[in-house]
């Protein structure tokens, strides 16, 4: 089946299916099948399941960017714990050259005190 569509009907339609988060032809399909039905309940129902599809893409647009924040958030915590890590180490090797230092200065004032 092919339908012409003027400019500013396809605008409006991009529009509401923009609105509720389905696609064109969805939304089409929808007042299509409400005029069939026809009546205020099928329109209510119509609304309804408008609604409910609302809600479902947007439930789904909210698991997929919870799922890339958790994602980026691990990636963010294994940076920082290698950081962490990188830190500690060095830190370990400036506290070992300090023992060292401090042991080559005690070695030193005790061998000079023995040469007086």
């Amino acid at each position: 089946m092919h339908l012409s569509l003027s400019d500013a009907m396809y605008k409006q339609l991009k529009e509401k299916s923009d609105e509720i988060g389905i696609q064109i032809t969805d939304l089409i399909k929808l007042y299509i099948k409400m005029g069939l039905q026809g009546g205020l309940a099928a329109r209510q129902e119509g609304a309804s399941e408008v609604m409910v599809a609302n809600l479902s893409n947007r439930l789904d647009k909210v698991e997929r960017d919870l799922k890339l924040k958790v994602t980026m958030m691990e990636g963010r915590y294994r940076q920082l714990e290698e950081a962490l890590d990188y830190i500690l180490q060095r830190l370990d090797a400036l506290e070992d050259l300090i023992g060292e230092v401090k042991a080559k200065k005690a070695l030193g004032v005790e061998q000079e005190s023995v040469n007086t």
